[in-house]
């Protein structure tokens, strides 16, 4: 009877095989798909980073442990409701983000995948706040699905912390003693104190430089902790920025021909590199002058090191955003896979031209931080032996927020002088 049974099966039609075998993948499939469910969620389960999946609506439809515990809300309370309603995300500052300033929707918005750091979490009833590092995937583009993961830096952030008083308190002690040498080589150095011959001045001066050179890491190393712990206070002015950067630019002309260079404010060249914007408008823009000035000076003098022969050009443009400026120079230039690390901390191009370009592996690093603490962005166009031009980007005001803002800030400003006159 079995052997009748298996016969009649294998005479019957193909199509009626196509449906068996078909019916029998049909059920294989679902029975790898639960099995991967199962996993899935077996693996969200054990993973210490919290993990949300927020749908195209905004809505949470999965999240683990680790970020439930995080949030202070369980998986039913979260489960199907709008991400905003539990998770609480804070600045810097402590404040809850707007609409506006949260990375979340920015992503949602854009389309593109974002990682940040500059944000914290706080626990639903609970005054814990933890500081986290958030990573947004979109799943397809704009108003898409979003898979956020959250990872807890507390301990990470305290041993920067310690990291950075460190590096901070051997800086400042080496920097007193380095003064003393630069100082009494100075002397050695000078006509009026001391009388050397060629051969010794030649080695004074190379000791000069090397503890100049010295004295200035010392000086980057204190100003880039203080920048990581912010502990350096912005002072923001409402400026008209092609006449300021101008000026700071102007400051730097000597330095420029002493090398042999072509000094230009918004010259041809740099007409160039502002393609399809307005050179010589007003632009406005709100910034700490300060800030600006060690940006700009910095960026010369980096066009002034790695620029043999030819120009260096300075422009100030705008567009409806933002205000751009841009230090574009004729110098050596470098190989564009090398653009994504140069604002890194001591990273420094190694090649043949480099080497004998000295440098604290800071500058960059320095100059990318003060723009980002203002609301900027920084980048880089360059061709390996053709030059290279770093754009500075800020967020632009109109003449009528300008005019305001510059009007309350004068009154501020003269107020403080008078109630200083006042106390004296």
């Amino acid at each position: 009877m079995g052997l009748f049974h298996r016969k009649a099966t294998n005479t019957s039609s193909p199509l009626d095989n196509a449906s068996v075998i078909s019916s029998e993948n049909i059920e294989e499939v679902n029975r790898r798909k639960e099995a991967q469910s199962q996993l899935n969620e077996l693996v969200l389960q054990f993973i210490p980073e919290g993990v949300v999946v927020i749908d195209s609506n905004l809505n949470i439809r999965l999240i683990n442990p680790a970020a439930a515990n995080m949030i202070g809300k369980s998986k039913e309370e979260i489960i199907g409701i709008r991400y905003d309603s539990s998770i609480k995300i804070l600045d810097k500052d402590n404040k809850p983000v707007s609409e506006a300033n949260d990375p979340i929707q920015f992503v949602y918005k854009s389309g593109q995948m974002g990682e940040t750091r500059d944000y914290q979490i706080q626990t639903n009833n609970s005054d814990r706040i933890t500081p986290v590092s958030i990573i947004i995937t979109p799943t397809n583009g704009a108003n898409s699905s979003l898979v956020v993961t959250f990872r807890d830096i507390t301990q990470q952030l305290k041993e920067e912390s310690e990291k950075n008083d460190f590096i901070s308190t051997a800086s400042h002690e080496m920097r007193t003693p380095v003064a003393s040498i630069e100082g009494y080589l100075g002397l050695a150095l000078n006509p009026a104190t001391a009388t050397i011959d060629a051969r010794a001045k030649a080695y004074l001066d190379k000791a000069h430089e090397s503890s100049q050179h010295l004295g200035k890491l010392f000086a980057d190393l204190l100003d880039t902790t203080k920048m990581d712990d912010h502990k350096i206070k912005l002072h923001y002015a409402p400026c008209e920025m092609y006449s300021l950067v101008k000026s700071i630019a102007d400051g730097q002309a000597p330095n420029i021909q002493a090398k042999g260079l072509q000094y230009q404010f918004g010259g041809v060249q740099a007409e160039a590199a502002g393609a399809n914007h307005k050179i010589g408008q007003l632009i406005y823009a709100s910034v700490d002058i300060d800030f600006l000035r060690e940006i700009v000076d910095n960026l010369i003098e980096n066009a002034i090191k790695y620029t043999k022969q030819g120009f260096i050009n300075i422009t100030v443009t705008g567009d409806d955003a933002n205000a751009i400026i841009a230090v574009q120079d004729s110098g050596i230039g470098m190989p564009e896979s090398e653009l994504p690390h140069i604002f890194q901390k001591f990273y420094r191009i190694d090649n043949s031209d480099t080497r004998e370009i000295g440098g604290t592996g800071l500058g960059l690093h320095l100059v990318k931080q003060r723009v980002e603490e203002m609301h900027g962005k920084i980048w880089a166009e360059s061709t390996l032996g053709k030059g290279s031009t770093f754009f500075v980007s800020f967020p632009r005001m109109d003449e009528a927020t300008y005019t305001q803002a510059k009007f309350v800030y004068d009154n501020t400003k003269q107020q403080a002088e008078n109630n200083k006159l006042l106390e004296n």
